[in-house]
């Protein structure tokens, strides 16, 4: 089974590297990285093409792009996807251990769903550690079963998605500039079949200052994001989800 993971990059180069050896060091190797260089100004595109060029026997491809932001530059990456799963990981973020993808695929071999959520590891520069679990044991749902999860689980890069069912239903990431996995998980949720989320650690989000919702002055756009997330689950609440 072949992962795919996209990766958009602005400005991301003192990560960058972090993020691919974590992937191409997973003792699990049928996979490919789709990079998307959303118009950076570091020297993070210059920093892939040397990384690409040091580990030409992996498959790494690289796409440059002007500033669109996050959402679109992820779409960019769907495009390209030949993987039969998607995996979104942000640039300052990795997998927890080697055997991450592989726990990943066994789940996914298993049980065939469209989504499968993992556990997470939080951390930040001051070694501040948490570890995130959604449930109590390993299980199959549907978003009826444990709607809480549109406000507990509304980001994307812990979900690994499978590509034809997005393809199918046509989800795709808004093309605004804040809490646009939202408004994907969202969609997400409310066309998804099955479910599977299991306790393995598999990612690691890094927190930290000079991240985009760090800024206060970005949740100016945040009381309509809200407003979907509540009206999304209110619609599987009373069965009106898709």
């Amino acid at each position: 089974m072949k992962i795919t993971f996209i990766i958009p990059i602005y400005n991301g180069m003192k990560f960058i590297n972090k993020c691919l050896d974590s992937i191409i060091n997973q003792s699990y190797d049928d996979w490919e990285i789709i990079i998307i260089n959303d118009g950076s100004t570091d020297d993070s595109q210059l920093i892939v093409e040397n990384y690409i060029k040091s580990h030409y026997n992996y498959k790494i491809s690289l796409i440059n792009t002007e500033n669109n932001g996050h959402a679109i530059a992820r779409n960019y990456g769907m495009e390209q996807a030949s993987g039969e799963y998607i995996w979104f990981v942000d640039v300052d973020d990795y997998l927890y251990e080697k055997d991450s993808l592989a726990k990943v695929v066994k789940h996914l071999n298993d049980f065939n769903p469209d989504v499968l959520i993992c556990s997470v590891y939080e951390t930040d520069f001051n070694k501040r550690n948490k570890i995130w679990h959604y449930t109590n044991k390993a299980k199959m749902i549907t978003i009826k079963d444990m709607p809480r999860l549109v406000f507990k689980q509304n980001w994307a890069w812990n979900k690994i998605v499978k590509r034809s069912f997005l393809k199918e239903r046509n989800i795709i990431f808004d093309r605004i500039m804040m809490f646009e996995d939202i408004y994907y998980m969202m969609e997400l949720y409310q066309q998804a079949q099955s479910i599977y989320i299991t306790r393995d650690i598999c990612y690691v989000y890094v927190k930290h200052d000079a991240a985009l919702t760090a800024s206060l002055s970005n949740f100016k756009t945040f009381p309509k994001a809200l407003f979907f997330m509540f009206r999304t689950y209110l619609r599987i609440k009373l069965g009106f989800n898709k």
